[in-house]
């Protein structure tokens, strides 16, 4: 378990306790625009981080294919027909696919019906433009906020095949804790785990909550002190709050009542009981974006920072902790 450490401590207030500044941020979902900026507010030190946590869902969920016709290109984007002239309106097009998440793909009409009719082709593609495109974020990462000294702690999310994991293994400067313990700066430890209870998607990381529940008590066992840990955990504890999202019925439609939308817990079980036994410090999430906010689990700050990547907002918070304990919570976006 690596130690990471900075250059220099920042410290706050009369009492002169060593201060730990941690970034937090989640659910990007292959939307380029929040993953620069957020890798520009890393390389400038603008929050003056020690650490940035990433709380899981790197990866997009569509392909957007680019047709060659007679006269160039053409797309539907969002419902929008688009259509691209010369290399320099189709490298346009392709920026605007990849700043809300999805993934362009030029190919010949016959070409995208020979995918489009083989699942298992179209599954090829899909693992292909995922594993590229995490890849290259990992690669931009190194090249933009290596040199800054502050370490970015991700895990995958729920929705993040695990055709990504040697990207991710391959990065020089982002560390994937999935699944493991790190040590930060400020004699304080990181569970990861980029996992989720099970959801009506049948998404790739998806575990039983009795599943869910023992795998971070199995790795707890590693913490040296439970009360200087903090769990990164992509799924939010069970009605905290943090995971009030629309109640789906069996056809997977959103339900209504006198024409408003129905809304409940999605969170897990699992992690709310780990987090009521384990007693972390702090306990980080993301997987429910519109669900922004903090909510304390008996002495554990519990902290979801939402996401609105496909709009190109980055939310987050930034949290500081010293050898007492969490001194100053904010919220952060831009």
């Amino acid at each position: 378990m690596p130690l990471l450490r900075r250059k220099s401590s920042a410290a706050s207030g009369p009492t002169h306790h060593k201060v730990t500044r941690l970034y937090i941020v989640s659910d990007f979902h292959a939307a380029l625009p929040a993953w620069k900026k957020m890798l520009n507010a890393v390389k400038l030190n603008h929050y003056r981080a020690d650490v940035v946590l990433y709380a899981g869902d790197l990866t997009g969920k569509a392909i957007v294919p680019i047709t060659q016709t007679e006269s160039g290109f053409e797309a539907t984007l969002l419902g929008a027909k688009r259509q691209a002239r010369d290399e320099q309106e189709l490298m346009a097009l392709e920026r605007d696919i990849t700043g809300i998440g999805y993934y362009p793909y030029r190919a010949t009409a016959a070409e995208l019906e020979h995918i489009g009719g083989d699942p298992d082709k179209l599954q090829a593609l899909f693992a292909e433009k995922i594993s590229s495109q995490v890849g290259e974020w990992m690669t931009l990462a190194s090249e933009r906020a290596g040199s800054s000294g502050i370490p970015i702690v991700l895990i995958p999310g729920n929705d993040d095949p695990y055709e990504i994991d040697p990207s991710l293994a391959a990065s020089t400067y982002c560390i994937n804790t999935d699944g493991r313990i790190t040590d930060l700066p400020g004699n304080l430890q990181v569970l990861g785990l980029g996992k989720s209870s099970p959801t009506p998607w049948n998404t790739p990381r998806e575990v039983s909550e009795d599943d869910f529940r023992q795998q971070i008590y199995s790795l707890a066992d590693q913490l040296r002190d439970r009360r200087r840990s903090i769990f990164l955990i992509h799924c939010p504890p069970y009605d905290t709050g943090l995971d009030t999202a629309p109640l789906l019925d069996a056809g997977l439609n959103v339900t209504t009542s006198a024409g408003d939308v129905l809304r409940g817990p999605v969170g897990s079980r699992g992690v709310l009981e780990a987090v009521q036994g384990i007693h972390p410090l702090l306990s980080v999430h993301g997987h429910i974006h519109e669900s922004a906010g903090e909510r304390k689990v008996g002495d554990t700050l519990c902290v979801n920072p939402g996401s609105e990547a496909a709009f190109g907002v980055v939310r987050g918070y930034i949290i500081d902790v010293t050898s007492n304990g969490i001194e100053r919570v904010f919220r952060v976006e831009g």
